[in-house]
C-alpha cells in the first residue's frame, strides 16, 4: 500500500492528514507550530500521525507541504542581501519603480516607501545593450563587468539577480554574466529574470526576480533540512511544495523558483474548499479560513477560484501567479485590547501565536483573544482533538475579564463584544472578494473551516446573506487536504509583440511550442 501525506504550517498549529491512495482512508492529526523552525513541527507531527495511522515511513509515497517559509521571511523583512545585475544606465530601476501610491486622497503625504529589496549600493551595471527586436547592440564588456562585480563581493551579497533590458527577446547575456558570476563569486545562488519572468516591462521582471532573490537562500535552506529530516526519518516520499496558484512544485523548483510560493499556505484551505464544492455540489463559494493567526477569504465560482497574475504580501507586489485571496488579522489568537485614550475595543490584528498562545491554552498566555471569548462563551468546549488538549477554563476568563473591566461590562457582554469585533473585521475582507468585485453573496454559499473557521461560519453566513453554510468534515485540517489532493502544476511566460500583419501562424506556432516544451 501507498500514503500521501499532506502538511500545512499554520501560525498556531501545524495540520496533518494521510490518505491511503487505494481505499481513500484518511486520518488527521494537530501539533502547535514551531515558528523557531517550522520543520520541527513538519517532522513531529508527521512521526504522531504515521505511528497514529498504523503505519510506518516507508509507506509514504508523496510528502505534500503548503509552507509560509517564504511569506514569513517577506513580511518580517528577514531576507538575503541582494545584488543585483541591471544594463548600463538601469542602475537605478528600483528606486524609480512606478507612480503608483497605495491608498487614498493624500496618500504619498504620509505613505512611507519601502525599501527596495536589492540596495543601490549593492546593485552593479553590466555594459551591454540588447535591443528590442533581441539583436546586440553592444556587446557585453566582460572585463569591465569582472571589475564591477567586486563591489558585489565587497557588500557581501547572498544572492545575485540578473535583470538586462530586453532579455525577454535574447538572453545570451544574462547567461553569459551568470557563468562570469559563478566564476567571480562561486557558491552564490543567481537568479535569471529570463528564468523566472521572461516578459516586457523592466521594473515588473527586476522586481519580481529580486523577490525570488531575497527568500531564495531562506527557502532552499528550510527545504533542505525538511529533505534531511525526512531521509533520517526513512522516508523516500518525493517532497512536494504547494505553490501560490495552488497546484503543486517539486523541492528541487522551489529552491531556484520560490516567488512562487509566497501564498503557498492559504492556497491549500482553497485547493480543499474546491474539492469538497465538488462533492457536495455548490459551484459558487465563498471561503472562511479562520486559523489562529489570520483568516484567508476566496472566491470560487462555477468550481474554479479565480486566479491572479499578481502576488502580494505586504507592501510587496510581484508577477506571479496566485489564487485570489485575501487575508486580515483575525484568528483565534488575535488579541483584544481597550486604548487608554479611546476606550474602544480592538480585536487584533496582533496575535498571541502558538507562543504563548490563548490564555486557554495553558501555556503562560494571559492576554484576552478571541478563542478565550469562545471559551467563555461556552462555544469550545475544555476538551479537543478527542481529549488530548484540554482547554483552561478558569484562565480564560481571567482574561477576558480584563477588557470587561475596561469597558464597565459584564464577563459574558464583554465576551460577545470580542466575537462581534472579529466577525466585522472578517466580513470586510469577504466584501473584498465578493462585492466589491461585482458579486453578489447572496448568490453563493459561505463555507467556513480552518481551527476556528467554524464556530463564525453561522455569524458570517448571516452577514453576508450566503446560504447555505457549509463546515466540510475535520475542517481545522482543510488545508492540509488541500494540499495533499492537488496536482503538480507548470506555467510558463512570454512575451511576444509584434503587429498581426508582422507575423505568420508559423512563427507563433513556434512561440507556442517552445512554451509547451518549458512545462512537459
Amino acid at each position: 500500500m501507498s500514503y500521501r501525506l499532506g502538511v500545512d504550517v499554520g501560525g498556531t498549529f501545524t495540520d496533518l492528514i494521510v490518505i491511503d491512495e487505494e481505499t481513500g482512508r484518511a486520518v488527521r492529526d494537530k501539533v502547535p507550530s514551531t515558528p523557531h523552525d517550522p520543520s520541527e513541527a513538519v517532522i513531529t507531527g508527521a512521526r504522531q500521525l504515521c505511528e497514529k495511522a498504523g503505519i510506518s515511513a516507508a509507506d509514504l509515497s508523496l510528502f505534500l507541504h503548503g509552507t509560509t517559509v517564504a511569506t514569513n521571511a517577506v513580511l518580517e523583512h528577514k531576507i538575503a542581501r541582494v545584488g543585483l545585475i541591471v544594463t548600463e544606465g538601469y542602475r537605478h530601476i528600483l528606486q524609480i519603480a512606478r507612480s503608483l501610491v497605495p491608498g487614498g486622497l493624500a496618500a504619498w503625504i504620509i505613505w512611507p516607501k519601502p525599501t527596495p529589496m536589492a540596495p543601490l549600493e549593492a546593485t552593479i551595471e553590466a555594459p551591454e545593450r540588447v535591443g528590442a527586436d533581441g539583436s546586440i547592440v553592444r556587446p557585453l564588456d566582460e572585463a569591465a563587468l569582472r571589475k564591477n562585480l567586486k563591489r558585489l563581493a565587497e557588500e557581501k551579497v547572498e544572492a545575485i539577480t540578473i535583470c538586462l533590458i530586453n532579455s525577454y527577446m535574447n538572453d545570451a547575456h544574462e547567461r553569459r554574466v551568470a557563468a562570469i558570476c559563478a566564476e567571480e563569486l562561486p557558491g552564490i545562488p543567481v537568479s535569471l529574470s529570463a528564468d523566472i519572468l521572461p516578459e516586457m516591462q523592466e521594473y515588473e521582471r527586476a522586481l519580481t526576480t529580486v523577490a525570488n532573490s531575497a527568500v531564495r537562500p531562506t527557502v532552499s535552506r528550510y527545504v533542505g533540512n525538511l529533505e534531511a529530516a525526512l531521509k533520517d526519518w526513512g522516508t523516500t516520499a518525493k517532497l512536494n511544495l504547494l505553490r501560490s496558484d495552488g497546484g503543486l512544485m517539486s523541492a528541487e523548483k522551489s529552491r531556484t523558483a520560490p516567488v512562487n510560493l509566497l501564498m503557498s499556505g492559504p492556497a491549500g484551505g482553497v485547493a480543499g474548499a474546491v474539492w469538497i464544492a465538488k462533492n457536495a455540489g455548490f459551484p459558487n463559494v465563498l471561503t472562511l479560513d479562520m486559523g489562529g493567526t489570520s483568516t484567508d477569504v476566496a472566491l470560487i465560482e462555477e468550481y474554479q477560484a479565480r486566479l491572479r497574475r499578481e502576488t502580494s504580501v505586504g507592501h510587496l507586489t510581484v508577477r506571479a501567479s496566485s489564487l485570489d485571496v485575501k487575508t486580515v488579522g483575525a484568528g483565534g489568537g488575535s488579541i483584544a485590547t481597550v486604548p487608554e485614550l479611546t476606550k474602544a475595543l480592538r480585536v487584533g490584528p496582533q496575535s498571541a501565536g502558538a507562543v504563548p498562545g490563548p490564555a486557554a491554552y495553558g501555556r503562560g498566555g494571559e492576554l484576552p483573544t478571541v478563542t478565550d471569548a469562545n471559551v467563555v462563551l461556552g462555544y469550545l468546549p475544555e476538551n479537543l482533538l478527542g481529549g488530548s488538549f484540554k482547554l483552561d477554563r478558569e484562565a480564560s476568563k481571567r482574561a477576558v475579564q480584563t477588557v470587561a473591566d475596561a469597558l464597565g461590562l459584564p464577563l459574558l457582554e464583554a465576551a460577545a463584544g470580542i466575537i462581534a469585533i472579529v466577525n466585522e473585521t472578517m466580513f470586510g475582507a469577504l466584501r473584498l472578494v465578493s462585492v466589491q468585485q461585482g458579486y453578489d453573496p447572496r448568490d453563493f454559499a459561505l463555507m467556513a473551516f480552518g481551527g476556528a473557521g467554524p464556530l463564525h461560519g453561522n455569524a458570517m453566513g448571516m452577514l453576508m446573506g450566503s446560504w447555505p453554510v457549509i463546515i466540510p468534515p475535520s475542517p481545522g485540517v482543510l488545508c492540509a487536504y488541500g494540499d495533499a489532493t492537488t496536482r503538480l502544476r507548470v506555467d510558463a511566460q512570454r512575451s511576444f509583440n509584434k503587429l498581426v500583419t508582422q507575423t505568420s501562424d508559423a512563427e507563433v506556432g513556434a512561440v507556442i511550442g517552445e512554451l509547451i516544451a518549458q512545462t512537459s
